[in-house]
């Protein structure tokens, strides 16, 4: 038997919050020193960054990732922000990516999902739509991404069963996703390795990451669902057999067996996978 989770370990901790540079940045408090030692507490300063490693350059955007004296930071920093994202942006409150990102991560904490400890977030004062330069900074979460996990097979460090372990952690993994859009959340970008696996009594605890794109709705429509579903499907190792997807996907879908309308999803999931897997991204 595995240990059973408590419930005080998994609660988020607050994160009082304090603005710095006239009111362009939000940070949390016990973070500011940090913020200030890696001169990242005024806007300019963000824009000028250059520290640590880069780990994702996507043209204006680039994500760095910094060791300091209280472990590591992301730090993503949007110097301009495309003229096609801005319009697509401009029903958002006129946020900017780095705000639309930073709120994401406070309502998914809230509603009880694990994601990245927020440390600050800065953006331009804009009157008129989107605010072009933003930056948004979270602490690591340690841990392996789940498709590399899952490459080399399925965890199984309590020693069960070959098929507990890997119900495990389909069935965990679908019932969070399952929570997840049924509580109005859709990511975009949902590939597995956009999961990371820490340490945990039981097989391993997932949390999502990467998370700019993330919006929510009441209902969410219906393309976002499979769009998240086939982005699953798509970045999932060879390791994982049809089988296992279909027992995800009916415990995604609260069902014991194949009826008309899981057979049409299946449909629906492998036809997007086939179009993210013939999209070329603009940036490698």
């Amino acid at each position: 038997m595995s240990e059973v989770r408590d419930i005080q370990m998994y609660r988020p901790k607050g994160r009082p919050t304090t603005t710095l540079d006239q009111g362009r940045i939000l940070a949390a408090m016990e973070d500011v020193h940090l913020l200030e030692q890696l001169h990242l507490s005024t806007l300019e300063q963000a824009m000028d960054f250059c520290q640590g490693t880069i780990v994702r350059d996507a043209g204006p955007r680039k994500t760095y990732r910094v060791e300091t004296t209280d472990g590591v930071l992301y730090v993503k920093i949007h110097r301009d922000v495309p003229l096609k994202r801005r319009l697509a942006l401009m029903g958002r409150r006129s946020a900017s990516p780095a705000h639309i990102e930073w709120d994401a991560i406070g309502m998914l904490r809230k509603t009880g999902f694990d994601v990245p400890e927020p440390v600050a977030f800065g953006e331009d004062i804009s009157l008129l739509g989107c605010p072009r330069r933003s930056f948004i900074i979270t602490r690591e979460v340690i841990g392996s991404q789940l498709d590399q996990m899952l490459e080399r097979g399925y965890p199984n460090p309590n020693k069960v069963s070959e098929r507990q372990a890997r119900n495990q952690v389909l069935f965990d993994v679908a019932g969070m996703v399952r929570r997840f859009h049924s509580t109005g959340f859709y990511h975009k970008d949902l590939y597995l390795c956009h999961f990371i696996v820490t340490e945990d009594p039981r097989w391993g605890r997932p949390f999502f990451i990467d998370l700019e794109r993330v919006d929510r709705d009441f209902p969410p429509r219906r393309r976002w669902l499979v769009k998240d579903l086939a982005a699953m499907n798509y970045s999932t190792p060879l390791a994982v057999t049809r089988a296992d997807r279909l027992r995800f996907l009916l415990r995604y879908m609260s069902k014991t067996s194949m009826d008309a309308h899981t057979k049409r999803c299946v449909r629906d999931i492998l036809l997007k996978s086939a179009q993210i897997a013939a999209h070329v991204p603009q940036y490698g």
